[in-house]
C-alpha cells in the first residue's frame, strides 16, 4: 500500500513538472517570436536610415556640383565685367584723346573743358583757401614795353595764391622750360600777382603716366579729364 502511494505521488510530481516545463517552453517560444519581430523592425529601421543617408549624400553631391557651377559662372561673370571695365577705360581714354585733338584744333579746349572747373581746380591745389576770381584767355601788355604781350589760358586768384594754367596738347622739356620763363615774368605783366604764391599747371584732356612723371619732376601740376570733369592728376606727388 505504501509503495502504491509513492508511485501515485511520483506520477503527480512528474505530471506537474511536465506541465511547468511545457508552460516555460511556450513562454520562451513567445519571447523568441517577439524578439524576432523586434529584430526585424530594427533591420527595417537600419535599412531606412541607410536609404535616407544615401538620398542625403546624393542631394549633397548635387548641391556641391551646382555650387561649383555657380562659382565657375560667377568667375566668368567677374572676368567679363573686368574685361568690360578695361575696355570702357580704354574707350574713355581714346575718346579723351580724340576730344583733345578736336578741341585743340578748334581752339575751344579752354572754354569747353577747363574754364567750367577753374574754381574747383584752384581749391584742390590751394587746399587752404578758395579762389576769389577766375578768368580765361587773359591778356596784358608790358607796362614799360607795350609791344610785349602775355596771355594766360586760365588764371584763378585767391588771397595769397594764384593758379596759372597753360593748356597744352603735348608737353616736353623744351615747352616746360619755356613755360617756366613765362612764369618768371608773370609779375611784370600782372603786377597784382606780385607777392602771391604762384601754382603752375599744365592742362590737357589726357596725360600719359610718363608725362605725369615728367610734370612731377618739373614741379608742375597736371590737369586732365577725370570720370566726368577735369581733375588734378598729381596732387601731393611733388
Amino acid at each position: 500500500m505504501a509503495i502504491e502511494e509513492r508511485v501515485v505521488n511520483l506520477e503527480e510530481v512528474l505530471a506537474r513538472f511536465i506541465e511547468q516545463s511545457n508552460a516555460i517552453l511556450a513562454a520562451n517560444r513567445e519571447d523568441l517570436a517577439a524578439n524576432r519581430v523586434h529584430i526585424a523592425a530594427i533591420h527595417a529601421e537600419v535599412a531606412e536610415i541607410r536609404a535616407s543617408n544615401a538620398r542625403t549624400d546624393r542631394q549633397l553631391l548635387q548641391m556641391q556640383h551646382q555650387a561649383e557651377k555657380d562659382r565657375q559662372q560667377a568667375e566668368k561673370d567677374r572676368q567679363q565685367i573686368e574685361k568690360d571695365r578695361q575696355q570702357a577705360e580704354r574707350d574713355r581714354k581714346e575718346f579723351n584723346k580724340r576730344l583733345a585733338e578736336i578741341s585743340d584744333s578748334m581752339g575751344t579746349l579752354i572754354e569747353d573743358m577747363v574754364a567750367p572747373c577753374g574754381f574747383k581746380l584752384a581749391q584742390a591745389i590751394f587746399a587752404d583757401q578758395e579762389a576769389q576770381t577766375c578768368g580765361i584767355r587773359l591778356k596784358a601788355r608790358h607796362p614799360a614795353n607795350p609791344g610785349e604781350m602775355m596771355e594766360l589760358d586760365l588764371l584763378a586768384v585767391g588771397p595769397t595764391k594764384a593758379l596759372v594754367v597753360e593748356v597744352k596738347r603735348r608737353i616736353d622739356a623744351g615747352k616746360a622750360e619755356e613755360y617756366r620763363r613765362k612764369l618768371q615774368r608773370l609779375p611784370e605783366f600782372f603786377p597784382a600777382l606780385a607777392g602771391k604764391t604762384v601754382c603752375a599747371a599744365v592742362a590737357s584732356v589726357y596725360l600719359e603716366p610718363s608725362v605725369i612723371a615728367f610734370l612731377n619732376r618739373q614741379k608742375l601740376y597736371g590737369i586732365a579729364m577725370g570720370e566726368e570733369v577735369m581733375e588734378v592728376v598729381n596732387l601731393g606727388q611733388f
